[in-house]
């Protein structure tokens, strides 16, 4: 199987995004990613990833994403998920989002906080 583990530099700036549309972070593999903020009003701010497989076969996606405020780590995000081939997941409607639990709102929206794609693993799968 081809295994593809990405180390590399995907840097999501935090503080961008306030207008609602989702910020293209590029393709890996097939694998096109792109994410939004959402902040509520007396709600939790949510990290929301728009995932599309472009390809013509399955991809099973492991990803890790790193929260830093001020240089430091102060949380890990995961998901695990199979795209069948040409399917997009998006946002809320498919539950590829997360809610951090150690990073606030205002801490997101200073610009001291950042997100990094840390490892991330794509290789060929059977969805679902």
């Amino acid at each position: 199987m081809n295994l593809v583990r990405i180390i590399s530099p995907l840097l999501l700036l935090v503080a961008l995004s306030a207008n609602g549309q989702y910020v293209e972070k590029g393709m890996q593999d097939g694998i096109a990613v792109a994410y939004r903020w959402k902040h509520g009003i007396g709600a939790p701010s949510q990290l929301l990833l728009r995932m599309e497989n472009t390809t013509t076969e399955d991809k099973h996606v492991d990803l890790v994403i790193d929260l830093y405020y001020q240089g430091l780590t102060v949380e890990t995000l995961r998901a695990d998920t199979c795209i069948r081939a040409g399917q997009v997941l998006n946002g809320k409607v498919n539950g590829i989002y997360f809610i951090p639990e150690r990073l606030t709102t205002e801490q997101i929206k200073s610009g001291d906080a950042l997100a990094e794609w840390t490892n991330t693993t794509i290789e060929p799968a059977i969805c679902p």
